[in-house]
C-alpha cells in the first residue's frame, strides 16, 4: 500500500469538507504511535486518527475501535491541555511530501485564543507527529528526539519546528522534455520505475508503476534506451496525474485478492485488473477499511506467535522430560539382570563364601558358559543375594512410577500439541480468543490481565467449519479442543461418520448423514479435509481413522478434545484445503 503525497492530497481534501470547523472533544492515545481526536460539527461527530507507525503511519477517519490505556502517555495529556475543545480550521498538505497540518484555535492558560497546527510526518520510520504553535516552536511530538539522532533537526519542546529534509525532486508539472530526459538518463541503467520513483516529488511505487503502464512501458524498462516519444508521454502522463490531483477528481479504490484487501489508492491505478477493484465510498473509508483488516492480521499474527512460543516452551520441556523418562525405564527393563543374578547366586550358595570380591558360575541357559557377578567382600553369601533382589525390587518400584509419569507426560504432550494445532488452523480473532481461553484454563500460558477486555466473549462463538461434499453432504470440522467435544459429543448424530487422523493431533470432523448412507467418496473427501486442519497439514498420504460417532468415547478425566473410539478404518489421503461455507469461514 501507497501513503502517497497523492492519497494524502484526497484524504486533506475529504477532511477539509467534512471536519473544518468542528471542535475536539476527547483525545486518547491508544499506543505509542497512534492517537484519537474525537470531533464534533455540523457534519457530525467521528474520529480523527494519525499514526505514525513506521509501517502504518497515516491519517484517516476511523471507525475502529481501541482500548486505552489505564495511565494516558505525556504526549496525550499535552495534547488534552491544548486541543480539547479546540476548533479545527483547516488541514493542509505540504507539496509533493507526506505531511500533513491540521491547523487549530485553541485557547491559552489566560483564555486567549492561539493558534496552533498539528503537523503529521508520514515518513516511513521516522514519521512523527508534533504540536506547533503559532511561532513555529515545538510543544511536543509523540517522539522526541535530540541531536544526537539527527544532526538535522530536534523535536523537543521549546525547539524551533524545522519540517523534514527536502528530497529536491522534480515536480509532477509543469515539465520540459529536456529536464526530464537529463535527470532519467543521468540515472545509466537504472530502471524507468526506479527512475520516476527517485526523482519525481509525491510519486510512489505504485503511481510510478500507474505512469508506465499509461505509457505502454514496462516497469523494468531501462531509461538509457527511452526515446523521445516515450519522454514525452512520461511528461503527458505525470501532467494528467498532476490535473487529478489539482482538480480534486480522486477514485478511491480498493484492491482485492481472494476477499482481502491488499491495497489502496486514490485513484484507479492502470496496472491493477478491473477484476479485483473495488470502489470505495471515500479515501477515508478506503483507507479505513484496509488498515482495519490489516491491523486486525497484524494482531492475529501477534498474539498467535506469542501463545505459539509458549506453547512451544511446554512442547520442548516435556519432550525433553518424555526422552529423559523413556532412557530411564529403558535402565530399568535393564535391571532386570538384579533379579536374575540374584537366582543365580541362590541355585550356586554352596559356592560362596565371604571375601569374594567376584565369582563365575554356570549360566541357567548353557551350562557350559559362564557368568561372572561381581561380589561385596564384606558381605555374607546371603547378603549378597539380598542385596541383588533389593536392587531388583527398586529397579521395579522406578519403573513403575517412571511408566505412571511417562503416560501422564505423553497424554500431556498430546494436548499441548492440539492446541497448537488448533492455534495453526486459526484463520480469525475469535478463533484465536477461544484458543488462548483453553490455554489459560490449562495454564498453558497466562490469563488477560485484570481489567483488560476479555477477548471477545462479547462475540458470539463462532459455529464449527461447515463443507457442503460433492456428494451434498454437510461436513463440520471443529475449530479447537472444545469445540471438537461439542461436535463430537453433542452434535453429531449416532449413525454420522467421525473422522481423525491416526495418532496426530487435529480437528473432528463430523459427516452428518441425516439417515442417509454416506458414499466412500464422501467420507474420503472429508478425510483430506480431517488431513488438512491437523499437525500433518503438509504432509502426503496422511492415515485418517473414521467410523461412526456412536463408537467415539470420552475418558473420565480426559482433557478438551481427547478421545477413544472402536471400529475404525483408515484411509490414507492427500491434506485438502475446503472450500467454507461464507458463514462459517471465520472473520
Amino acid at each position: 500500500m501507497a501513503f502517497d503525497n497523492l492519497t494524502l492530497t484526497a484524504v486533506a481534501a475529504e477532511l477539509e469538507r467534512q471536519i473544518a470547523g468542528a471542535r475536539i472533544g476527547k483525545i486518547h492515545q491508544p499506543d505509542k504511535h497512534t492517537l484519537i481526536l474525537r470531533y464534533h460539527g455540523q457534519n457530525g461527530q467521528g474520529k480523527l486518527l494519525l499514526s505514525a507507525h513506521p509501517q502504518n503511519s497515516r491519517i484517516h477517519i476511523s471507525s475502529s475501535e481501541h482500548d486505552n490505556p489505564a495511565k494516558a502517555p505525556l504526549f496525550a495529556m499535552v495534547l488534552r491541555k491544548w486541543l480539547e475543545g479546540a476548533k479545527i480550521t483547516g488541514v493542509a498538505v505540504t507539496a509533493g511530501e507526506r505531511v500533513a497540518q491540521l491547523g487549530f484555535d485553541a485557547r491559552n492558560d489566560i483564555g486567549d485564543i492561539v493558534p496552533l497546527k498539528l503537523i503529521l510526518e508520514s515518513m516511513g520510520k521516522h514519521s512523527n507527529i508534533v504540536l506547533v504553535n503559532g511561532e513555529q516552536q515545538i510543544i511536543d511530538g509523540i517522539r522526541r528526539y535530540n541531536s544526537e539522532l539527527s544532526r538535522y533537526r530536534e523535536v523537543l519542546p521549546g525547539k524551533p519546528y524545522l519540517p523534514p529534509p527536502p528530497q529536491h525532486k522534480l515536480p509532477l508539472s509543469p515539465l520540459n522534455e529536456q529536464r526530464l530526459a537529463e535527470i532519467l538518463f543521468a540515472g545509466g541503467a537504472a530502471t524507468l520505475h526506479k527512475a520516476l520513483t527517485a526523482h519525481i516529488a509525491g510519486l510512489s511505487p505504485l503511481l510510478a508503476a500507474h505512469i508506465c503502464a499509461g505509457c505502454g512501458l514496462e516497469e523494468q524498462h531501462p531509461t538509457e534506451q527511452l526515446g523521445a516519444s516515450d519522454i514525452d508521454n512520461i511528461i503527458a502522463e505525470l501532467a494528467a496525474l498532476h490535473k487529478i490531483v489539482s482538480e480534486r477528481r480522486f477514485q478511491p479504490t480498493l484492491l482485492v485478492k481472494d476477499g482481502r484487501y491488499v491495497d489502496f489508492c486514490a485513484i484507479r491505478p492502470r496496472q491493477w485488473p478491473d477484476a479485483d477493484c473495488r470502489a470505495a465510498d471515500s479515501i477515508n473509508a478506503a483507507i479505513d477499511a484496509f488498515y482495519i483488516q490489516r491491523e486486525r492480521e497484524q494482531l492475529l499474527h501477534s498474539r498467535r506467535a506469542a501463545l505459539s512460543k509458549q506453547l512451544s516452551l511446554h512442547d520442548r520441556r516435556l519432550s525433553k522430560k518424555i526422552a529423559l523418562q523413556e532412557a530411564d525405564l529403558c535402565q530399568c527393563e535393564a535391571d532386570d539382570a538384579y533379579k536374575l543374578t540374584g537366582d543365580l547366586l541362590s541355585a550356586n550358595l554352596y559356592y560362596l563364601r565371604k571375601g569374594l570380591e567376584q565369582i563365575e558360575l554356570p549360566s541357567f541357559e548353557n551350562a557350559d558358559q559362564t557368568i561372572t557377578v561381581k561380589l561385596d567382600p564384606a558381605l555374607s553369601p546371603s547378603e549378597n543375594i539380598s542385596r541383588y533382589y533389593r536392587k531388583y525390587s527398586k529397579a521395579k518400584s522406578a519403573r513403575v512410577f517412571i511408566e505412571q509419569q511417562l503416560d501422564k507426560n505423553r497424554k500431556e504432550l498430546a494436548y499441548v500439541q492440539s492446541i497448537e494445532t488448533a492455534l495453526a488452523n486459526c484463520e480469525s480473532l475469535p478463533e484465536l480468543e477461544a484458543v488462548e481461553r483453553e490455554a489459560a484454563a490449562a495454564k498453558l500460558c497466562k490469563s488477560a490481565a485484570p481489567g483488560k477486555k476479555k477477548d471477545s466473549a462479547h462475540t458470539a462463538a463462532l459455529p464449527p467449519r461447515r463443507v457442503i461434499s460433492a456428494d451434498g453432504f454437510t461436513i463440520l470440522i471443529g475449530r479447537n479442543n472444545r469445540q471438537n467435544d461439542q461436535l463430537t459429543l453433542k452434535l453429531a448424530a449416532a449413525d454420522d461418520i467421525w473422522l481423525h487422523t491416526q495418532k496426530i493431533p487435529g480437528s473432528h470432523v463430523i459427516i452428518r448423514s441425516e439417515r442417509r448412507e454416506i458414499p466412500p467418496s464422501t467420507i474420503a473427501e472429508a478425510a483430506a479435509y480431517a488431513a488438512y486442519y491437523s499437525q500433518a497439514a503438509a504432509s502426503a498420504k496422511v492415515p485418517v481413522d473414521y467410523t461412526t460417532a456412536s463408537q467415539v468415547k470420552k475418558p473420565n478425566g480426559a482433557p478438551p478434545g481427547m478421545v477413544v473410539y472402536f471400529e475404525q478404518k483408515t484411509l490414507y489421503v492427500d491434506p485438502v484445503c475446503p472450500k467454507l461455507e461464507p458463514d462459517t469461514a471465520g472473520e
